[in-house]
């Protein structure tokens, strides 16, 4: 049977989505839909044990960039290994389409818990916040930008640490600089420069860090939507309200961090994770 087949209950009649055989896996349920990709949790039966398995869409099967994109996050994941950053265990195609198997994170990707909660209280978050610029220091040591930061692509696991995924947008620096083609990353998070197609590098994913804060503080994103036109998301995100007029009884240490961090200007923001980290364990020890 071909994977994701609807099959018909034999007894009652109801339709309904069947596990199916996929490569080496059983896909269990899917956890999440992308714009190019599906996400299952799916049992591995050589090391029984349960896997998350991204799987390109069929729509994109054909189509060379996706596919390239698709084999890029793969190795540029499997590149380098750090706790806070999710692994990659193989890849692979099945029926005909590509898959990455990575390690299984069970507790859910940070926009679900901000939108089950509304916001992540400061004391929760720092810890997390930590997590994740130590897991994009990681990724920055190797000359890698992330390029889709995001509360969809922080995953957290049963103790609350959490784990960076989803490098399928990632570019490798040149003289510190990226540049890139195309722009895939989600409005409220990407940095001005991304918008104008001027020359990425640390400070660019730094800017979506903070955004990825400010919308974990808050509950509400820095600025725009999905439809608004380029040149004004750009005016948008010179205008961002400060965090301390949304929620007045943050510090100011973590004020402060954010604020840098989406300064509208690189040259204003932090130009390494070191400080970030830094700041961030003084205010959660204080």
């Amino acid at each position: 049977m071909p994977p994701f087949t609807n099959v018909q209950c034999t007894t009652c009649g109801e339709s309904m989505r069947a596990k199916c055989v996929f490569g080496p896996y059983t896909l269990i349920r899917r956890e999440a839909v992308g714009g190019m990709s599906h996400v299952f949790i799916a049992k591995d039966h050589t090391l029984d044990r349960e896997v998350a398995v991204k799987i390109l869409s069929e729509n994109y099967s054909a189509d060379k960039r996706r596919v390239k994109a698709f084999k890029e996050e793969a190795k540029v994941t499997a590149s380098f290994s750090h706790p806070n950053v999710v692994r990659v265990l193989t890849t692979g195609e099945a029926y005909g389409r590509l898959y990455i198997a990575m390690e299984y994170v069970s507790g859910g990707h940070l926009e679900k818990h901000i939108k089950e909660r509304g916001l992540i209280p400061e004391i929760e978050m720092l810890p997390i916040a930590i997590d994740v610029a130590q897991g994009l220091n990681a990724a920055s040591a190797t000359g890698r930008l992330h390029r889709d930061v995001k509360p969809g692509n922080i995953l957290l696991d049963h103790l609350g640490n959490a784990k960076i995924v989803d490098f399928g947008l990632a570019l490798r620096t040149h003289g510190g600089k990226a540049y890139a083609s195309e722009i895939w990353a989600t409005p409220y998070y990407v940095s001005p420069e991304t918008i104008q197609g001027s020359p990425e590098d640390i400070r660019s994913d730094i800017y979506a860090f903070g955004a990825t804060l400010y919308h974990a503080l808050t509950g509400k994103v820095t600025c725009g939507d999905r439809t608004m036109p380029s040149s004004a998301l750009v005016e948008a995100k010179r205008k961002i309200v400060p965090l301390r007029d949304i929620m007045p009884n943050l510090s100011d240490g973590i004020c402060r961090v954010v604020e840098k961090a989406i300064a509208f200007d690189p040259k204003d923001r932090f130009s390494s994770y070191d400080e970030i980290i830094f700041l961030l364990g003084e205010i959660y020890l204080d």
